[in-house]
């Protein structure tokens, strides 16, 4: 019962993130630990991790466009190079920050063989306010574009249609995430062909293995 209420909070965090129109970058540096400690926040999970796999929309996208997923460690790339594994970090995304975000330590990169083009999206947040989705900073070929950018967007209820308790914790199941206009025009600039904003990015499955029962 500890369990499900723990995860009744988490579900009503999100409710109230009601959702707002999509911002330009916003600039945030990646929390550390030391900051993670002097101002914790909600505690969520010492423990977990999230997978995340595109879809078939954003994988047409990238075979058209001869780009590449990549992993930058911790995170892991699946096998087929259309989805990857983030563990939370277990020091500083134990909690949700002033701005609302979990952190997960690692990211992304997407590489376009044609033009040399190699974008890196790290650090990565799960944002659940005040726009529920997926932020990064954003790095093209080497050169810092921002600190953070709303890539991929869900909403209060889509994320509260696919959560349930595990036997230790709790599980979000396939969360929808969406393409921002942000990203949208981020990959018009770089890979001369963009995402359609909006369009389904991927499905997002965090995974939370220890609840506090206290």
């Amino acid at each position: 019962m500890r369990i499900l209420r723990k995860l009744a909070i988490a579900a009503t965090t999100l409710a109230l993130a009601a959702p707002i129109a999509l911002a330009p970058a916003a600039q945030a540096a990646a929390p550390t630990f030391r900051a993670a400690q002097r101002d914790p926040g909600l505690y969520i999970s010492p423990w977990g991790s999230a997978s995340v796999r595109v879809s078939e929309t954003t994988k047409s996208w990238l075979d058209a466009n001869g780009i590449k997923l990549g992993a930058i460690a911790p995170f892991t790339l699946d096998a087929d190079g259309y989805g990857f594994d983030m563990p939370i970090g277990s020091a500083a995304g134990d909690h949700l920050d002033d701005k609302g975000r979990i952190y997960y330590p690692g990211g992304m990169t997407l590489t376009q063989d044609s033009s040399g083009t190699v974008v890196e999206l790290q650090a990565t947040w799960i944002r659940l306010m005040p726009q529920p989705g997926y932020s990064a900073g954003v790095r093209a070929n080497t050169e810092e574009v921002s600190k953070e950018t709303l890539i991929a967007y869900t909403t209060p209820a889509e994320v509260l249609a696919n959560g349930r308790p595990t036997l230790t914790g709790f599980t979000l199941d396939r969360v929808p995430f969406h393409v921002t206009e942000d990203a949208a025009a981020l990959t018009a600039k770089f890979f001369g062909n963009a995402l359609k904003a909006d369009s389904m990015f991927g499905t997002l499955t965090p995974r939370f293995d220890y609840v506090p029962t206290k």
